[in-house]
């Protein structure tokens, strides 16, 4: 008997799409994107099947930081990807607005230092 476990936190690379096999099963797909210590990056393909993936795919946007904990899969033609197990959703990605007055409100406060 075997075990296999895969646990990764990375960001999605995009927004969390709903496809079907040729099955006809219903699953949720996305990708996560792992910085390694040597700032290269690698990309996780992650599959959720049954009504959890109904449940997680709207808050699976891009840049959201997640924890993904399941089981390697390998297809017939050798794309690896992820079935997920569990998912936590982790940082939410500011929103381009939110960067832009973080951004004005710091020139700002420079500003008023360099005019007292």
């Amino acid at each position: 008997m075997g075990f296999q476990a895969v646990s990764i936190i990375g960001n999605a690379t995009k927004d969390a799409e709903t496809k079907v096999s040729k099955d006809g099963v219903s699953y949720v797909t996305f990708r996560v994107a792992v910085s390694g210590t040597d700032g290269a990056a690698t990309f996780y393909n992650i599959l959720v099947f049954g009504h959890y993936g109904g449940i997680i795919r709207d808050h699976i946007v891009k840049g959201r930081q997640i924890y993904v904990c399941g089981k390697l899969q390998v297809s017939d033609k050798g794309y690896i990807s992820v079935i997920a197990d569990h998912i936590e959703l982790l940082a939410v990605p500011r929103s381009k607005k939110a960067k832009k007055e973080e951004e004005e409100y710091k020139e700002k406060q420079t500003t008023d230092a360099k005019v007292k």
